[in-house]
């Protein structure tokens, strides 16, 4: 059977072809319309503390037909401080420079955050890791889900440098899927929608992007919500314990190789 047949037979013969990201090197696909145990994990019984105003608990993270949503509902379980529980899923192995891809439906409501990052720390890191903090990130903050907020820290663990850029789509992102990438090299970090370029970044002396050498990336996706404390980032969070509300993740990509080309690249 042809490449183009067996695509086909699997479902996702319309999201490669479609794709701005061509194929090169080592490539994972998946739509996401199922939890792949091989590849992902599920946060489960637990929470970050400050500033995150809700717990993880596996339940909160679904799949079907349609991909994985990840639901932010009120659920008080007697054993912690949190109303609100939510769902994150991390990948069980950490990726080097390429080119992630994921389809998106966030959420908007106010205080509530909905994301896909590329993370490392010092509870997230590889055997060869340095254990610092390294992300980068894509960010819909639930008050305004017609921007999206990227940034990045690099071997950062106090969190004081970084470096946040709203990116002003055309769009409300909460009203149906789009694709959202980044391009991850030694030299840059770029940012995607639909295919266009929206957002560059060059690793410089004074101010570098993560690098491979300091640690390879977890990639993970997760929901939120946010303490009253940085409501002036992202809203105020209402605490309404009818609050349920849901984002939805589709056809994630990973071409694992630094050439990878997105859009008219």
């Amino acid at each position: 059977m042809s490449l183009r047949s067996l695509l086909h037979t699997a479902g996702l013969f319309n999201m490669l072809t479609m794709s701005p990201f061509l194929l090169a090197g080592n490539s994972i696909t998946d739509p996401l319309t199922a939890l792949n145990t091989e590849l992902w994990w599920k946060s489960d019984g637990w929470c970050n503390g400050f500033p995150f105003d809700s717990r993880w608990e596996g339940e909160a993270i679904s799949h079907s037909a349609d991909g994985m949503a990840i639901t932010l509902s009120h659920a008080p379980n007697g054993e912690d401080a949190f109303e609100f529980q939510s769902g994150e899923l991390r990948s069980h192995d950490f990726y080097g420079y390429g080119c992630y891809e994921v389809e998106i439906k966030p959420i908007a409501e106010p205080g509530v955050i909905s994301s896909f990052f590329l993370f490392a720390g010092p509870y997230d890191k590889p055997e060869d890791g340095n254990g610092k903090h390294n992300e980068i990130d894509i960010e819909f903050l639930g008050h305004n889900t017609s921007v999206m907020q990227v940034n990045y820290w690099t071997n950062h663990d106090s969190h004081a440098r970084s470096h946040e850029h709203l990116i002003y789509l055309d769009f409300d992102a909460s009203q149906d899927f789009h694709r959202y990438g980044i391009k991850w090299t030694k030299d840059a970090i770029n940012w995607y929608v639909d295919g266009k370029l929206v957002h560059s970044v060059q690793s410089t002396g004074d101010d570098p992007t993560p690098s491979v050498t300091d640690s390879r990336l977890r990639i993970m996706a997760n929901v939120w919500a946010t303490s009253h404390q940085i409501s002036n980032w992202a809203g105020e969070f209402s605490q309404d314990p009818a609050t349920t509300v849901t984002a939805e993740y589709k056809n994630f990509r990973f071409v694992s190789d630094p050439t990878c080309a997105q859009g008219n690249e």
